[in-house]
């Protein structure tokens, strides 16, 4: 295959200045390639597979540095339901027949039928995600001090 200068120059700045690591790895693999390693030689030296950087070099050709980026919609899809985990934040756990006054994120994620299932961790990125953000409670805590009330009003 023939490089194109622009190309090589177009990699090389990639490799050095781009700011997605993933995108820089790519770059360097693809680089590896063009200044004569064999893709064999380049993918072990890239943890890679010799089929994944065949198919870099390819998106390269096509689309130039472009290519290396994740295209949206990859990935597992989401389980909760945005608008249902919504619905159920922003209203007080009473309405749901759960004797409480806040929600847990744990308490979300047994409610919330879309969300059955999720960490506590998963409602909070989920939540993050919504726009919602979370407060820790403040445990109250009663003083043995037989004047305790008298002081504190």
């Amino acid at each position: 295959m023939h490089w194109e200068p622009t190309q090589l120059a177009e990699l090389t700045d990639a490799v050095k200045h781009h700011p997605k690591p993933h995108v820089r790895m790519k770059a360097g693999a693809v680089l590896a390639v063009a200044q004569g390693a064999s893709q064999k030689q380049a993918a072990e030296f890239y943890h890679t597979s010799p089929t994944s950087l065949s198919q870099w070099v390819r998106r390269f050709c096509e689309r130039g540095i472009a290519g290396f980026e994740i295209a949206p919609g990859r990935g597992r899809p989401r389980q909760v339901d945005d608008q249902q985990l919504r619905d159920y934040a922003l209203q007080s756990p009473r309405n749901f027949g759960i004797a409480r006054s806040r929600w847990t994120l744990q308490l979300l994620a047994e409610t919330v039928p879309s969300a059955r299932g999720m960490s506590a961790s998963g409602v909070l990125r989920a939540l993050r995600r919504l726009g919602i953000t979370s407060k820790r409670g403040q445990p109250w805590l009663l003083s043995p001090d037989p004047e305790f009330e008298k002081k504190s009003w």
